[in-house]
Protein backbone atom coordinates (compact mmCIF):
# COMPACT_ATOMS: atom_id res chain seq x y z
CA UNK A 1 0.00 0.00 0.00
CA UNK A 2 1.27 3.50 -0.82
CA UNK A 3 1.95 6.00 1.96
CA UNK A 4 0.16 8.56 -0.24
CA UNK A 5 -3.60 8.82 -0.57
CA UNK A 6 -4.21 11.73 -2.93
CA UNK A 7 -2.37 14.02 -5.32
CA UNK A 8 -2.47 17.29 -7.26
CA UNK A 9 -0.89 17.64 -10.70
CA UNK A 10 0.62 20.94 -11.89
CA UNK A 11 0.87 20.57 -15.66
CA UNK A 12 2.67 23.89 -16.25
CA UNK A 13 5.53 23.04 -13.85
CA UNK A 14 5.32 19.25 -14.36
CA UNK A 15 5.10 18.91 -10.60
CA UNK A 16 3.19 16.27 -8.63
CA UNK A 17 2.09 17.08 -5.08
CA UNK A 18 1.45 13.92 -3.06
CA UNK A 19 -0.26 13.77 0.32
CA UNK A 20 0.77 11.37 3.07
CA UNK A 21 -2.13 9.24 4.31
CA UNK A 22 -2.77 10.64 7.82
CA UNK A 23 -4.56 7.59 9.22
CA UNK A 24 -2.45 4.70 7.99
CA UNK A 25 1.04 5.84 7.05
CA UNK A 26 2.09 8.90 9.03
CA UNK A 27 3.31 7.03 12.11
CA UNK A 28 5.49 4.73 10.01
CA UNK A 29 6.66 7.69 7.93
CA UNK A 30 7.56 9.74 11.03
CA UNK A 31 9.43 6.89 12.72
CA UNK A 32 11.34 6.00 9.55
CA UNK A 33 12.41 9.58 8.83
CA UNK A 34 13.07 10.68 12.42
CA UNK A 35 16.54 9.11 12.65
CA UNK A 36 19.25 11.63 11.76
CA UNK A 37 22.02 9.15 10.95
CA UNK A 38 23.62 10.72 7.84
CA UNK A 39 24.16 7.49 5.87
CA UNK A 40 20.59 6.37 6.49
CA UNK A 41 19.30 9.91 5.88
CA UNK A 42 20.45 9.81 2.24
CA UNK A 43 18.88 6.40 1.60
CA UNK A 44 15.63 7.51 3.28
CA UNK A 45 15.39 10.49 0.95
CA UNK A 46 15.97 8.14 -1.96
CA UNK A 47 13.23 5.83 -0.64
CA UNK A 48 10.82 8.75 -0.37
CA UNK A 49 11.62 9.76 -3.96
CA UNK A 50 11.15 6.15 -5.10
CA UNK A 51 7.76 5.99 -3.31
CA UNK A 52 6.67 9.22 -5.02
CA UNK A 53 7.78 7.84 -8.42
CA UNK A 54 5.81 4.61 -7.92
CA UNK A 55 2.72 6.55 -6.88
CA UNK A 56 3.07 8.82 -9.95
CA UNK A 57 3.17 5.74 -12.20
CA UNK A 58 -0.07 4.52 -10.67
CA UNK A 59 -2.02 7.80 -10.99
CA UNK A 60 -0.63 9.62 -14.04
CA UNK A 61 -0.89 8.69 -17.69
CA UNK A 62 1.88 6.39 -18.90
CA UNK A 63 4.87 8.37 -20.15
CA UNK A 64 4.06 11.54 -18.16
CA UNK A 65 7.27 13.36 -17.31
CA UNK A 66 7.48 14.64 -13.72
CA UNK A 67 10.16 17.24 -12.94
CA UNK A 68 9.59 17.39 -9.18
CA UNK A 69 7.49 16.07 -6.33
CA UNK A 70 6.11 17.96 -3.34
CA UNK A 71 5.35 15.77 -0.33
CA UNK A 72 2.73 17.12 2.08
CA UNK A 73 1.21 15.97 5.32
CA UNK A 74 -2.15 17.74 5.56
CA UNK A 75 -1.26 21.39 4.82
CA UNK A 76 2.44 21.04 5.81
CA UNK A 77 5.09 20.80 3.13
CA UNK A 78 7.48 18.02 4.19
CA UNK A 79 9.85 17.73 1.23
CA UNK A 80 10.54 18.84 -2.31
CA UNK A 81 12.09 16.12 -4.44
CA UNK A 82 13.66 16.93 -7.81
CA UNK A 83 14.02 14.43 -10.61
CA UNK A 84 17.07 16.21 -12.08
CA UNK A 85 19.96 13.83 -11.36
CA UNK A 86 17.82 12.33 -8.59
CA UNK A 87 18.59 15.35 -6.39
CA UNK A 88 16.61 15.65 -3.20
CA UNK A 89 16.12 18.73 -1.07
CA UNK A 90 14.33 18.26 2.22
CA UNK A 91 12.64 21.03 4.11
CA UNK A 92 12.51 19.45 7.53
CA UNK A 93 16.13 18.41 7.83
CA UNK A 94 19.59 19.43 6.69
CA UNK A 95 22.45 21.64 7.80
CA UNK A 96 21.85 24.62 5.49
CA UNK A 97 21.67 28.04 7.14
CA UNK A 98 21.75 31.61 5.97
CA UNK A 99 23.00 34.50 8.06
CA UNK A 100 20.81 37.44 9.01
CA UNK A 101 22.22 40.54 10.70
CA UNK A 102 19.80 42.09 13.18
CA UNK A 103 19.04 45.75 12.41
CA UNK A 104 17.91 48.59 14.65
CA UNK A 105 14.62 48.16 16.53
CA UNK A 106 14.10 44.60 15.21
CA UNK A 107 12.66 41.93 17.47
CA UNK A 108 12.79 38.18 16.98
CA UNK A 109 9.10 38.31 16.09
CA UNK A 110 9.73 41.01 13.42
CA UNK A 111 12.51 38.96 11.84
CA UNK A 112 10.44 35.75 11.88
CA UNK A 113 7.47 37.52 10.25
CA UNK A 114 9.67 39.15 7.62
CA UNK A 115 11.24 35.80 6.69
CA UNK A 116 7.89 33.92 6.85
CA UNK A 117 9.11 31.47 9.48
CA UNK A 118 8.22 30.99 13.11
CA UNK A 119 10.13 32.34 16.11
CA UNK A 120 10.65 28.82 17.47
CA UNK A 121 12.63 27.84 14.35
CA UNK A 122 14.92 30.85 14.74
CA UNK A 123 15.41 30.11 18.43
CA UNK A 124 16.15 26.45 17.76
CA UNK A 125 18.65 27.20 14.96
CA UNK A 126 20.47 29.68 17.20
CA UNK A 127 20.16 27.66 20.43
CA UNK A 128 18.42 30.59 22.10
CA UNK A 129 16.45 30.25 25.32
CA UNK A 130 15.10 33.83 25.28
CA UNK A 131 13.59 36.02 22.54
CA UNK A 132 16.20 38.75 23.05
CA UNK A 133 18.19 39.95 20.02
CA UNK A 134 20.44 42.97 19.67
CA UNK A 135 21.59 45.24 16.84
CA UNK A 136 24.43 43.66 14.87
CA UNK A 137 23.72 40.14 16.12
CA UNK A 138 24.18 37.47 13.44
CA UNK A 139 21.32 34.98 13.42
CA UNK A 140 21.40 31.64 11.66
CA UNK A 141 18.28 31.24 9.56
CA UNK A 142 17.39 27.62 8.74
CA UNK A 143 17.02 27.21 5.00
CA UNK A 144 17.38 24.89 2.08
CA UNK A 145 18.78 25.63 -1.34
CA UNK A 146 16.81 26.16 -4.54
CA UNK A 147 18.56 26.22 -7.90
CA UNK A 148 16.80 28.52 -10.38
CA UNK A 149 15.52 26.88 -13.57
CA UNK A 150 14.13 28.43 -16.75
CA UNK A 151 10.49 28.67 -15.65
CA UNK A 152 11.27 30.11 -12.18
CA UNK A 153 10.32 33.55 -10.90
CA UNK A 154 10.37 34.95 -7.38
CA UNK A 155 6.56 34.65 -7.30
CA UNK A 156 6.53 30.99 -8.42
CA UNK A 157 9.24 30.02 -5.95
CA UNK A 158 7.45 31.80 -3.09
CA UNK A 159 4.17 30.05 -3.96
CA UNK A 160 5.87 26.68 -4.29
CA UNK A 161 7.38 26.85 -0.81
CA UNK A 162 4.54 28.71 0.90
CA UNK A 163 6.63 31.76 1.87
CA UNK A 164 6.59 35.45 0.98
CA UNK A 165 8.47 36.92 -1.97
CA UNK A 166 10.00 39.46 0.39
CA UNK A 167 11.52 36.69 2.54
CA UNK A 168 13.39 35.37 -0.52
CA UNK A 169 14.55 38.88 -1.43
CA UNK A 170 15.66 39.61 2.14
CA UNK A 171 17.51 36.34 2.77
CA UNK A 172 19.33 36.53 -0.56
CA UNK A 173 19.89 40.32 -0.48
CA UNK A 174 18.22 40.72 -3.87
CA UNK A 175 17.64 44.28 -5.05
CA UNK A 176 15.60 43.08 -8.05
CA UNK A 177 13.28 40.19 -8.89
CA UNK A 178 15.46 39.23 -11.86
CA UNK A 179 16.89 35.73 -11.50
CA UNK A 180 19.45 33.89 -13.59
CA UNK A 181 19.35 30.20 -14.50
CA UNK A 182 21.57 28.21 -12.16
CA UNK A 183 21.44 30.84 -9.40
CA UNK A 184 21.21 29.24 -5.96
CA UNK A 185 18.68 30.81 -3.61
CA UNK A 186 18.37 30.30 0.13
CA UNK A 187 14.78 29.54 1.07
CA UNK A 188 13.73 29.96 4.73
CA UNK A 189 12.31 26.86 6.38
CA UNK A 190 10.48 25.96 9.55
CA UNK A 191 12.18 23.41 11.79
CA UNK A 192 8.96 21.86 13.14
Amino acid sequence: MSIFYKYEWDEANRELTVFINPTEAFYEFAVEYADNNNDQHISKRKNLLDSARRYAQSVLAKGTVVKSYRVKFQQFLVAVLDEKNGATRELMEGPAHANYKVGGNETLRDIAQELTIDEASLKKANQMKEDTVFVGMNLKVPCYLHTVVTSDSIMKIAQRYDISRNSIRKLNTLSTDCLRIGQELKIPKRLH
